[in-house]
């Protein structure tokens, strides 16, 4: 989900410019601007079935009764692409800024239509922008307990949850603390590749 959003919208704050630019990107570096907690706390309150979301979408017709967004996968995904959001955007803007401008319009003059220009072209040079907001995304999620833990269900939580449950519900510290060593591998092995991806991409 947030590549899905991360892409088309790193793409049009890499072709913006002034204040337009320096909007776009104050506008996806707000969330971490604020605590994670009233982040989700106010996620909390958007999407209740009276809430902001639901109220709209009923007052506008589009739906006879409320959509459940709470207590289930679809307000995790919700809550946490918006927090995440901009450590996807970030490292595919700082791609995008460096390939040249004239290539899509000269795949154009050759005949290429955008979306195969796009896929041909501005794609495959975005890819190592994704791959690393991809990698950023996933270690931050990794660890992620608040935001699971107040939108989520039974079934939506992380592994940090897991180990806080053995190391405070079981009192069992063996397992809370091999969980604890295997996300703490996992992290320094995706750490690792998007060090090399980034080193990549600066040198490119």
């Amino acid at each position: 989900a947030t590549c899905l959003i991360g892409l088309p919208y790193a793409m049009l704050a890499a072709a913006a410019s002034g204040w337009r630019r320096q909007l776009l990107l104050a506008a996806v570096l707000l969330p971490l601007w604020t605590s994670l907690l009233v982040r989700t706390a106010a996620w909390y309150v958007l999407l209740q079935d009276k809430g902001l979301i639901n109220s709209l979408l009923v007052s506008l017709g589009l739906l006879n009764a409320p959509l459940p967004l709470l207590f289930n996968r679809t307000g995790v995904v919700i809550a946490m692409t918006h927090v995440l959001l901009p450590f996807m955007v970030l490292p595919i803007y700082s791609v995008l800024i460096a390939i040249p401008r004239n290539l899509m319009p000269a795949a154009a003059s050759l005949g290429a239509r955008p979306i195969r220009a796009f896929l041909h072209i501005l794609l495959p040079l975005a890819l190592r922008g994704i791959a690393s907001g991809g990698l950023l995304v996933f270690m931050a999620a990794l660890g992620y307990y608040i935001t699971p833990a107040l939108i989520g269900g039974p079934k939506d939580q992380m592994i940090s949850s897991v180990i806080a449950f053995y190391a405070t519900g079981s009192a069992n510290w063996g397992m809370a603390g091999a969980l604890g060593m295997v996300l703490l591998a996992v992290t320094i092995v995706l750490y690792g590749i998007y060090g090399r991806l980034s080193m990549k991409t600066t040198g490119a």
